[in-house]
């Protein structure tokens, strides 16, 4: 007779062991040991237990802390005070268009058809002078171009009796700033009254960040560098420095990520895409809780003392309750940062159903074995 389809008593000793042989079949492929996507809350708690893991129950002291954890940024109070520089002086490098216009002289410069004689691109030597044909090494350097006009002048006077000069610089190379990464304009900028000040230089820069919130303006001066947020320079009047020659001025965006895993609708990495990034928002961003997975009171942030350090050291794991509607707003004030791990535990009933659909599975292939047995 046959029992459920599985065996018949009095079935010969082959066929017997050829239904075995499945059964043994099926429960290999089915395996002893059932996968999770991540520990169980009882498994945090044995841990923090035996002292591998710090398990704090979140409280909202913690959600405050974590706001108050990334120290006010600034540029140093030396560049703040500083004032914006004189960019109508002339400096070395630059190169001055000198026009002369000389009447009862000797007539050493030729003039055009507009009476005038043109001296374009004359080049401020290492030395602050630029040299004119006749009047020789006239110092410029530190200047503004009306000085530097009455100086030229006072040369002139020498060799004509009545001439007069303007003096245009046509080239700036002495008071260049440099801008670059995600900018539409990269390159060596002169500095000048549109681009004295920080703001005005990225404006004309044009930055291009994918995350706007995100990104960070570093500015190198000699040995130093600073850097702040990119929203926080423009929201901020005060943090919108004088430019000096010789400045760096770097823009990138900042890409940072907080790993999602265990019984989330998506696991992975999640990229923090504001500033005040929170635990709510990587669960939302990992589309949530697994209905059919999850463990709505068993969500931890793990988060090491230093993730900088190549030693390891002590992690730190905040426990949610997600059951708890305060512990949810908890959750929505508390800022993660990069490289935390947000864990989501399996439910107790999801390991059960693991079971009944392992066991199920080695039913069929039992079922499937004796309805092929002859």
């Amino acid at each position: 007779m046959r029992f459920n389809g599985i065996f018949a008593l009095g079935q010969p000793q082959g066929r017997c062991t050829n239904l075995a042989t499945w059964l043994l079949l099926g429960l290999a492929v089915s395996g002893c040991a059932l996968p999770r996507s991540g520990p169980s809350a009882g498994e945090f708690n044995r841990s923090a237990t035996s002292g591998a893991i710090r398990l704090v129950e979140a409280s909202d002291a913690d959600a405050v802390a974590t706001r108050q954890a990334e120290p006010a940024a600034g540029f140093t109070p030396e560049w703040l005070a500083a004032q914006p520089i004189n960019t109508d002086v002339i400096g070395v490098g630059d190169t001055l268009d000198v026009t002369v216009f000389e009447r009862d002289g000797l007539g050493m410069f030729p003039a055009g058809q507009d009476g005038a004689s043109h001296l374009l691109g004359l080049p401020v030597e290492a030395g602050g002078a630029v040299q004119l044909p006749y009047v020789g090494s006239v110092p410029v350097a530190g200047l503004t171009p009306a000085d530097a006009r009455s100086a030229v002048l006072r040369r002139l006077r020498r060799i004509a009796l009545s001439s007069d000069v303007t003096v245009v610089i046509s080239g700036r190379h002495s008071q260049l700033v440099s801008v670059q990464g995600d900018v539409t304009k990269p390159g060596m900028v002169p500095l000048g009254p549109e681009t004295r000040r920080l703001t005005s230089l990225l404006s004309q820069a044009a930055p291009t960040p994918a995350n706007l919130e995100q990104a960070v303006v570093t500015v190198r001066r000699g040995m130093q560098a600073t850097s702040l947020r990119l929203s926080d320079i423009f929201e901020q009047p005060s943090q919108d420095i004088a430019l000096r020659p010789g400045d760096i001025v770097i823009v990138r965006n900042v890409v940072s990520a907080v790993n999602v895993l265990g019984a989330a609708g998506l696991q992975g990495r999640v990229r923090i895409t504001k500033r005040a990034y929170s635990v709510i928002d990587a669960v939302a961003d990992a589309r949530g809780l697994n209905d059919a997975a999850a463990s709505p009171g068993a969500v931890y942030l793990m988060r090491l003392s230093n993730p900088n350090e190549l030693t390891a050291t002590m992690p730190t794991v905040y426990h949610f309750d997600f059951r708890d509607p305060a512990q949810i707003a908890i959750a929505a004030r508390f800022i993660v940062h990069d490289g935390d791990a947000v864990l989501i535990a399996n439910a107790p009933f999801a390991q059960s159903t693991k079971v009944l659909s392992a066991f199920s599975g080695v039913l069929n292939t039992a079922r499937s074995a004796a309805a092929l047995t002859p």
